[in-house]
C-alpha cells in the first residue's frame, strides 16, 4: 500500500522580511532619543536603531544609510505596514523628509504541516542533492523548487524559506508534496 502526503492547511507564515531605503542619512544620535526606537551602543557597536511599538509583530532595523529591514511580520502586508510605519514615524519627528517608499520582500519562512510522518531517510536518498545527516541536524533539507528551500521533519513539519512572495510559497510547497509523493511511491 502506498503513502500519500496530505497537506493539513495552507502554509503559515512565521517571518517576513522585506528592506526599503529612505534614500536620505539617517542620525543615530536622533534617533536614539526617539520614544519608539531602541538603540545601545552596545548592540551592533551602535550601528543602527530599532523601531519597535506594542502593535507591531516585530520590529524595523534603520541604518545610517537609510536602508531598513522588516523582520518578524506575520504577512507581506503587515511587514510592509511595518515599515511604512517607520519611515512615517521618522518623518513625523523630523528625523527624515518625506519620500516615497518602495518595499521589497527578501524573504519568506512558513511552516506546513502534513497528516502522517515522513520517511525522511528514504526520500534522503531518492532525491538528488537532498541533504540529511541526522547527527548534525534532524531534517531533511531540500534547495532548488524556485528560491525555495524546505527543511523536512519526521514528524512531518515541514519549513520553507526563500520565498518572495505568497505565489511562490504556494507553488513551492504543492510542488514539494507532489515530488515527495512521487519519490515515496
Amino acid at each position: 500500500m502506498s503513502q500519500i502526503i496530505q497537506v493539513i492547511k495552507k502554509p503559515k507564515i512565521c517571518n517576513v522580511v522585506c528592506t526599503g531605503n529612505l534614500e536620505q542619512k539617517v542620525s543615530l544620535v536622533k534617533l536614539s532619543k526617539l520614544s519608539c526606537v531602541i538603540y545601545d551602543k552596545k548592540i551592533y557597536n551602535g550601528r543602527c536603531g530599532y523601531v519597535k511599538t506594542s502593535t507591531m509583530d516585530g520590529r524595523v532595523t534603520i541604518f545610517p544609510s537609510g536602508k531598513m529591514i522588516s523582520i518578524g511580520g506575520k504577512s507581506i502586508k503587515k511587514a510592509i505596514e511595518q515599515l511604512n510605519f517607520a519611515k512615517s514615524y521618522l518623518v513625523q519627528e523630523n528625523i527624515i523628509k518625506e519620500i516615497k517608499l518602495i518595499p521589497k520582500v527578501r524573504n519568506i519562512v512558513a511552516t506546513i504541516k502534513v497528516e502522517q510522518s515522513i520517511p525522511i531517510e528514504k526520500l534522503s536518498s531518492k532525491i538528488s542533492g537532498a541533504i540529511y545527516n541526522p547527527e548534525t541536524f534532524p531534517a531533511l533539507i531540500i534547495k532548488g523548487l524556485h528560491n525555495c528551500c524546505f527543511l523536512i521533519f519526521a514528524s512531518g513539519k515541514i519549513v520553507i524559506m526563500g520565498a518572495k512572495s505568497s505565489e511562490e510559497l504556494s507553488t513551492s510547497s504543492f510542488e514539494l508534496i507532489q515530488r515527495l509523493n512521487q519519490e515515496i511511491n
